[in-house]
């Protein structure tokens, strides 16, 4: 497995950029990205969103025989698969990618004693329910652990495994029209919070995206529950991390995991009710509902700039006063190569002064189109610094 190749000049970019206080879409260093959940039509299936990763889990089970150690215990089995369906630089089979996550799993779900083992006993040393949850990567944008996780705990709590009956020697499975299946039992609900540092362990961002954590110096993974209980501790780098760092992203990992599992379980009572009521419900629904979708709505990888405080744009020469006598200040409608942007004349006040990204700018009066095209050029200021202003150059399509 090979990754893309990530030029210096990007990492510079980045790492100028959390210098700053800034990140390449427009969060906060302890924001998190808008978090989907998305339930099957089948039990214990579900894709998790999280901002572009996406994640599939399903939950099945099995009958099986128990280990001899613990002859009155059921078996939680977990998988992570990642291939060439996520991204072109994976390649069927285990890699670096799902041998990390798996193992984050197994300490989050596994050995924090989530499952109720007992509760999946069918007989005493010799039958007994194997749970397995596979976990499948359909887009990794960054923090694939956090989404796998959530989708690997909702699964299990989604999913339910039928009923059981034994009679002397014999066991008889019930099917779901028969008797209503039984959900699995859990002890708590844990997931897991990932950050990424930089600047030498100072400063941590939570919900790293792909190209912040190729360029992090080290990684942080919280495995906590909604009771602000620590499940597991995972770091990863070459920068040691503060105390004062590590506590404080602790107590934001235990705020996050808190809202995460309560929304779980807001989803989940939302499906058992629209099941209920007999509405449909499923992947299909998602995709009607346009929830579930295969690009982006939102195609802009980069927001330093909050373009909603913009308010004007300071234009020189003749494109004013051709646009007619019309007041100082001129609207520019929203369009689709155009921002909401307002065109003000020299004599106005305002000092607002800005580049606007688009190439081309279109306008109407008295029935002529007017269309702008914007160039930039870099001029020297008095401040010896170089800035960069418009130029507007006035074309009439007929």
């Amino acid at each position: 497995m090979k990754d893309a190749p990530l030029s210096t000049s990007e990492k510079n970019f980045v790492l100028q950029c959390i210098k700053q206080n800034k990140r390449l879409d427009g969060r906060k260093f302890d924001e998190f990205r808008p978090m989907e959940i998305i339930l099957s039509s089948n039990w214990g299936g579900v894709i998790v969103c999280l901002g572009e990763t996406k994640v599939f889990a399903q939950a099945s089970c099995e009958v099986g025989q128990p280990k001899s150690q613990r002859p009155n215990e059921g078996l939680v089995y977990i998988n992570v698969d990642i291939g060439p369906l996520a991204a072109s630089n994976y390649q069927s089979g285990s890699n670096e990618v799902t041998v990390q996550v798996n193992r984050i799993l197994e300490k989050i779900i596994k050995d924090s004693g989530c499952v109720d083992l007992e509760s999946l006993c069918i007989s005493s040393e010799e039958k007994v329910w194997i749970l397995r949850v596979n976990v499948n990567i359909l887009n990794p944008d960054g923090n694939i652990i956090d989404c796998a996780s959530i989708a690997a705990l909702t699964a299990l709590l989604h999913f339910k495994r039928p009923d059981v009956t034994v009679e002397g020697e014999e066991t008889i499975i019930h099917t779901h029209e028969e008797r209503d299946p039984i959900p699995i039992v859990l002890h708590h609900y844990p997931i897991s919070i990932s950050f990424a540092t930089f600047n030498d362990g100072e400063v941590a961002v939570a919900d790293p995206t792909v190209i912040e954590e190729r360029c992090s110096e080290a990684n942080m993974i919280f495995g906590i529950n909604s009771y602000r209980e620590l499940c597991c501790l995972n770091l990863g780098g070459t920068t040691l991390t503060s105390t004062n760092l590590l506590l404080m992203c602790s107590n934001k990992a235990a705020h996050r995991a808190k809202f995460v599992v309560e929304k779980i379980k807001a989803v989940i009572a939302d499906d058992a009710n629209a099941r209920n009521e007999g509405k449909p419900v499923g992947f299909g629904v998602a995709v009607e509902d346009g929830r579930l979708v295969a690009p982006p709505f939102e195609r802009i990888p980069l927001k330093l700039t909050n373009l909603g405080d913009i308010q004007s744009i300071v234009l020189k020469g003749e494109f004013a006063g051709d646009i007619g006598n019309m007041e100082n200040k001129y609207e520019l409608p929203m369009g689709e190569n155009t921002g909401n942007v307002k065109f003000v004349d020299d004599n106005s006040d305002s000092d607002d002064s800005i580049v606007f990204e688009d190439n081309y700018a279109t306008s109407s009066h008295s029935g002529q189109t007017k269309t702008t095209k914007m160039e930039t050029q870099n001029v020297n200021t008095d401040s010896d610094s170089e800035e960069e202003i418009m130029i507007l150059e006035n074309k009439e399509f007929v």
